[in-house]
């Protein structure tokens, strides 16, 4: 479900789940896990060359791994395979031992100066222009026990190495400064802007490491200019207690920062519940009034306009029905008058008039209802997402003109067979046939499109007609029998009219289903939430 903060809450999902799976749960669960040293920065900094230099030979050789890159290195002793080729280390991404592989992987390099129980992790861009390696960096930063970051004199104060920054402090990771490429007239100023930023952001104990603008050699970092750096990592690698203290330290700011992000989890989790409740609301209150209004529309007499009407009063004029009231052999003769003469019944098109007129009514009735949730729904930012991904929402399906065509044709037959076994009792068969069936069913027909108890509207043209049509279907049928007839017959189109309208509901429904938004989890996390701030 696609709502305004939705890219945000995702984004915190992700990072609950991999902090959970590649960091908290493996050192909670006391599998073995070697101290784990992240180099992460932003695209160009010199994180590739730094863990070269720190690791004494070329690991990812120049013009292999491009700013671009996805893969993560990952350089280990050879002790500790087993622990990074297992699942207990970003199980869900494949291995491989090629530093210049394309497909997404995890590289892993033995290396025997790195010490046993310790790894170095080379991330990808935190500024990739992928959203993926940004994600992945992110991940292995967070899965890491301590952090070298890798920044440039003149890139120190960009806006993305600094969000990170922050969250490493909330959950107390310890992080140390590489500031790389800096000129020595400019040394003392950017060390002590760095500096206070740090203090600011929560990390004013983090050491900082100054390296110059230098000639490689050898594609490395001459030995004077990365030794500070090795030396102090050796020392935290090679101190069981520096190395306690600092997993300690990060393992109990990602417990203790677990409640306010699962709190704020459930709020987005509530912010998708909302989003999906008043998509479905506005699909139930516009169907509903769509429903309520069909009973109006094809009761208040709209349906009996324009060609309808012109075409009961021709019916009317030819004194069809009224010669149905004439003695029989009057009846005879106008019958051979007509046969001769060539005039046509006018029950036909006045039947064919009314079909049509009901027919138009109930598409527009259809295509009203699904353009008004369309509106509605547009103006949510999951509707307008959801529209977006289902183009068949955005209007009525294509088969609706044929199914419009076989209800109100399948309802036109359902008349005609009533009235025919009506037809067989003695009490109306005389009737009937003196009318003609076509000339009954017309007349209950265009009586059935007009109710004065529920028309709004009285007085409207078709009001004097439709009473005339409700006082010859009683001379028919008898004036109680008629007007449950009547009552019949527009109850069964309204039963087809619903059926048809409703069915433009599916599309709608069925792209909810879709969103699957589970009920009340806000409410889970947030209990959740309360559960983990009483247990720590």
């Amino acid at each position: 479900m696609q709502t305004d903060d939705s890219p945000e809450g995702r984004r915190l999902h992700r990072q609950l789940s991999s902090e959970l799976t590649d960091y908290l749960l493996p050192r909670i669960s006391r599998t073995r896990t070697p101290f784990l040293i992240a180099v992460g920065g932003s695209t160009g900094a010199g994180k590739s060359t730094l863990v070269n230099s720190l690791v004494g030979r070329s690991i990812s050789p120049a013009g292999v791994r491009r700013p671009t890159t996805g893969n993560p290195i990952v350089v280990h002793n050879p002790a500790d395979a087993a622990f990074f080729e297992s699942s207990n280390f970003l199980s869900d991404l494949p291995r491989s031992s090629d530093p210049s592989a394309v497909d997404p992987s995890v590289i892993l390099i033995p290396e025997e100066h790195v010490p046993a129980g310790t790894a170095i992790l080379d991330c990808p861009d935190i500024d990739s222009v992928a959203e993926s390696n940004r994600a992945l960096a992110r991940r292995i930063l967070m899965a890491a026990d301590l952090w070298l970051f890798v920044t440039t004199a003149n890139r120190y104060a960009d806006a993305a190495p600094w969000a990170l920054l922050r969250d490493a402090a909330a959950r107390h990771t310890s992080v140390a400064i590489v500031l790389d490429r800096v000129p020595p007239e400019a040394n003392r100023e950017v060390r002590h802007h760095l500096s206070s930023l740090l203090s600011s952001a929560g990390l004013a104990n983090s050491p900082i490491f100054s390296v110059a603008e230098l000639t490689l050699e050898d594609g490395l970092l001459p030995h004077s200019a990365i030794y500070p750096i090795r030396s102090w990592v050796e020392e935290v690698s090679s101190e069981v207690d520096s190395q306690d203290r600092i997993r300690r330290r990060t393992l109990d700011g990602s417990i203790a920062a677990l409640p306010a992000q699962v709190k704020s989890l459930a709020g987005f989790v509530e912010s998708q519940e909302t989003a999906y409740e008043m998509l479905g609301r506005s699909l139930d209150e516009n169907f509903r009034s769509a429903h309520e209004g069909l009973l109006q529309v094809f009761s208040d007499g709209r349906v009996l306009h324009g060609e309808v009407n012109a075409r009961w009063q021709d019916f009317v004029g030819t004194g069809q029905l009224f010669r149905g009231l004439e003695p029989t052999m009057a009846r005879m003769r106008d019958r051979i008058s007509a046969v001769v003469t060539g005039k046509h019944d006018a029950a036909a098109p006045l039947h064919i008039a009314i079909l049509r007129s009901a027919a138009i009514s109930l598409r527009e009735r259809a295509v009203a209802v699904v353009d008004a949730v369309n509106v509605d729904w547009q103006h949510q930012p999951a509707g307008a997402a959801l529209v977006a991904d289902h183009p068949e929402l955005r209007q009525v399906a294509a088969d609706l003109e044929d199914s419009v065509k076989a209800a109100v044709s399948d309802w036109s037959n359902e008349v005609n067979a009533l009235v025919r076994d009506i037809g067989q009792g003695k009490k109306s068969k005389a009737r009937i046939l003196s009318f003609g069936v076509a000339g009954v069913c017309a007349v209950l027909e265009y009586a059935a499109f007009w109710d004065p108890e529920s028309a709004s509207a009285p007085g409207l043209p078709a009001q004097g007609s439709a009473n005339v049509a409700r006082s010859l279907a009683g001379t028919i049928f008898g004036e109680q029998e008629a007007a449950n007839l009547i009552a019949s017959i527009r109850d069964r189109f309204l039963t087809r009219a619903a059926g048809l309208v409703g069915g433009c509901r599916q599309p709608f429904d069925n792209a909810l289903g879709q969103a699957a938004v589970p009920a009340r989890q806000s409410g889970t996390l947030r209990a959740a939430g309360d559960r983990l701030e009483v247990a720590l």
